[in-house]
Formats: structure tokens, C-alpha cells, sequence
């Protein structure tokens, strides 16, 4: 069963490749994109992700680092400052590693969007 092409955009945004053509790189720095695609030209820097990308990262770790939270909460045999540090960790992590992926799947959703006008 062949994907529909604007999951495949989305797809190959999350995994921080040219929505176009799956080649290029999507970033050329963390979160900076370049203004257009090496691989193929596209003008995957005229869309702007804008405050979608963070908001969407916080909406979807918020209720997993909540959770952990409680567990954390609980299990009272660990020190506190040990429990605080490594759910600091993990968060700062989790953020870092997801918000790349979370804005190249908007950007493209957004290039899916842009090509159907």
C-alpha cells in the first residue's frame, strides 16, 4: 500500500530531509534552515515554522514529563537532587532531540500545503 504524498512530505521532514525530494538536508545548522534544498533546489527556507515547532514540542513531551514527575515523586529511595537532576536531564534531552523533528514534520506539512495551491 503506497503512502499518500503528503505523509511522505511529513516523513521525510521528521527525519530532517528535503520534503521535496527526501535527499537534501532539510537544516543546515540545529534549527537553521538553508534557503533552499542541495539536492534538489527546492525553497524549503521561504516556510516559516514560526512558534509551531516548540509549542508542539511541549504539547506532546508535557504529559510524559508530567508522569515522570509523579514516579519521581514517589520513589523516595533516591535523593531528591538526584531524582531533579536527571528529570532535568532527561527534559533538556528530550527537547533537544525532539524539536528538530517535530519542525521538519511542519515544514513539511506546510511544503504538502504549499504544493496542492
Amino acid at each position: 500500500m503506497a503512502l499518500p504524498p503528503s505523509l511522505i512530505s511529513v516523513l521525510r521532514g521528521m527525519r530532517l530531509k528535503c520534503p521535496a525530494c527526501g535527499h537534501g538536508r532539510l537544516f543546515s545548522g540545529y534549527l537553521k534552515q538553508p534557503p533552499h534544498c542541495d539536492a534538489c533546489g527546492a525553497l524549503t527556507g521561504a516556510i516559516a515554522a514560526e512558534d509551531g515547532p516548540p509549542w508542539l514540542t511541549v504539547l506532546m513531551l508535557g504529559p510524559l514529563l508530567a508522569a515522570l514527575t509523579f514516579i519521581a515523586a514517589r520513589h523516595e529511595t533516591w535523593p531528591l537532587w538526584i531524582r531533579l537532576a536527571g528529570l532535568g536531564v532527561f527534559a533538556i534531552g528530550a527537547v533537544l532531540v525532539m524539536l528538530p523533528r517535530v519542525k521538519g514534520g511542519l515544514i513539511g506539512a506546510l511544503w504538502t500545503m504549499r504544493t496542492k495551491d
